[in-house]
């Protein structure tokens, strides 16, 4: 038989969770709204509009979290399910590893603590965004959260010190935390190759970590910038999608330096499409640098002989 106190807490409880949906429901309707407005104001506004509902998205995801557990570092958090919590402090750990070479190496630090989400089996990460179950994403970025698969559902090893250092090495903290900085230095203005190429990029110099090695995924025909720029995702050979999207910042990085790099990425912050950018900072246009680039990666190709380019 239940006690006053007993059905007081559950009341308690089941209004916070009223308020929750209502609240989610609030912030989905807004979103909704601002997306529908967006591409209607001028591109110098965009940045800020983007960046509004990207905000709004954010504690969309994070109060459908609310039935999570919560663990908090400096920069981070990560919502984990109890059973998880291991895995949760792993996640944390190597988020605080990579947080001050990636905010040094942009120049930027975000406001507030990152969120982010960890998933205990591939198929909840790809229910999470409607994806097919075939799927195998270790991690996602979207709209300002990170969302992580747990290393127990892909780390082969089982003891302690060798689990951390696969996941350190071999995880995608690393690559989703650039895309994060990526996402916010340009108001989400680049090409989806152009982010994956950064965050490749950069993951490598931290960890060492290629998808492939270029012998295997950068033998010609290659893909042209416009099927890279127009249909990133549903390319036949994603291997080769993201061989070529890192081969092209290396081709950036290797010619004209890291400054140029975030050149570019300065320029889309300010609204230009990628073509502008590269005209401005590389002096190049679309033509100029698919033909360099493919050029001068067919020729490293060859030479490394199975080596990374880098």
């Amino acid at each position: 038989m239940q006690t006053g106190v007993q059905r007081n807490l559950e009341n308690v409880s089941s209004n916070k969770s009223l308020i929750r949906k209502r609240l989610a429901r609030i912030i989905a309707a807004i979103i909704v709204l601002l997306l529908s407005i967006l591409w209607r104001i001028p591109a110098s506004a965009k940045f800020y509009g983007y960046g509004a509902i990207r905000e709004l998205v954010k504690i969309y995801v994070v109060i459908g979290s609310w039935n999570m557990s919560k663990l908090t570092s400096e920069h981070f958090f990560v919502k984990y399910m109890p059973e998880d919590r291991g895995e949760a402090e792993l996640v944390l750990e190597t988020a605080e590893k990579f947080y001050q070479p990636i905010t040094e190496d942009f120049g930027y630090t975000p406001r507030g603590r990152i969120p982010i989400i960890l998933y205990s089996t591939k198929q909840e990460l790809n229910q999470s965004f409607g994806w097919d179950a075939s799927e195998s994403a270790m991690g996602v970025y979207w709209a300002g959260v990170i969302r992580v698969l747990s290393p127990g559902a892909w780390v082969a090893e089982t003891e302690a010190d060798r689990v951390r250092e696969v996941f350190v090495s071999s995880g995608p903290v690393a690559h989703e935390l650039t895309h994060l900085m990526v996402d916010y230095l340009t108001g989400g203005n680049y090409p989806r190759w152009f982010t994956e190429g950064v965050a490749q990029y950069e993951e490598y110099k931290l960890t060492g970590f290629t998808l492939s090695k270029p012998e295997d995924s950068l033998k010609p025909p290659l893909y042209s910038m416009q099927e890279l720029s127009r249909d990133f995702d549903n390319l036949a050979d994603q291997t080769r999608a993201y061989s070529q999207s890192l081969a092209a910042v290396q081709y950036i990085v290797s010619q004209y330096g890291d400054d140029a790099l975030a050149g570019l990425i300065k320029e889309l912050g300010l609204g230009c499409s990628f073509s502008q950018a590269a005209e401005k900072v590389l002096q190049l246009d679309d033509t100029q640098f698919e033909a360099r680039w493919q050029s001068w990666v067919l020729n490293q190709t060859e030479e490394c002989s199975g080596k990374v380019l880098f």
